[in-house]
């Protein structure tokens, strides 16, 4: 039997395997979304809604490969929202009437901005969720005195230190501005550990790193299927 061509039909229907490492980092950013807005829906006096990229997914595997390739397609467009919007709980029923007549939650991050604008009007935040695989007050640098530092002569830890960090990464700062402004809504960046969580506006994250308070870190990730073999 000969191969199909590459492009034929059979390879329409083939997608691409999601790797290990890729489905693990989704799934632990899913849920941090979901700790907070737990968190916040806990208060009764607001509500958050999924709003970002990943806040929504199909459970049936067939689903989920488009809604993967579809999300490819959005990042592709350069597009970047906050991952939650928050409502006040008296403007629930209006936010829920909204995003139903959009198509459902899962719908949200696939529709232009301009259908958007009611909803947006109902936010009194936005919020990006990062997560961390750590307990905070387990790690080594937790709790302890801030010591003048010689290479920013500013209070702070040793830039080796292991301790509690907001991360706001370097590619999402500029799109998040971009969203903040055009959407005239505060974005808030919450980092959420195993045992607690802390958040900052992006307003004043970057107000920091402008005036080196905030010192920029690499951040390398091992793909476990990319490890050599050995003999």
């Amino acid at each position: 039997m000969e191969p199909k061509p590459h492009g034929g039909p059979d390879a329409r229907r083939r997608r691409p395997l999601r790797g290990s490492d890729f489905l693990m980092r989704w799934s632990q950013g899913v849920w941090s979304e979901h700790r907070i807005a737990e968190a916040i829906n806990a208060t009764g006096r607001y509500w958050a809604i999924a709003y970002g990229p990943s806040g929504v997914a199909p459970d049936q595997q067939d689903l989920s490969d488009e809604y993967f390739d579809r999300l490819a397609q959005a990042e592709a467009l350069g597009i970047k929202r906050p991952d939650l919007l928050v409502v006040r709980w008296a403007d629930l029923p209006r936010a829920e009437e909204l995003v139903n007549g959009l198509g459902g939650p899962a719908a949200l991050q696939f529709r232009h901005e301009t259908e958007l604008r009611p909803l947006l009007d109902l936010a009194v935040v936005g919020l990006e969720c990062e997560n961390s695989l750590w307990r905070a007050e387990r790690m080594p640098a937790y709790g302890k005195p801030l010591k003048l530092q010689r290479r920013t002569g500013r209070l702070g830890q040793a830039k080796s230190a292991v301790l509690p960090t907001v991360i706001l990464k370097k590619q999402d700062r500029g799109p998040l501005l971009a969203w903040q402004d055009a959407s005239r809504i505060a974005i808030h960046i919450w980092q959420v550990f195993f045992d607690r969580a802390w958040g900052i506006s992006l307003q004043e994250a970057c107000r920091l790193i402008e005036e080196g308070a905030i010192e920029p870190t690499e951040q390398v990730f091992h793909a476990p299927a990319a490890q050599p073999r050995g003999r």
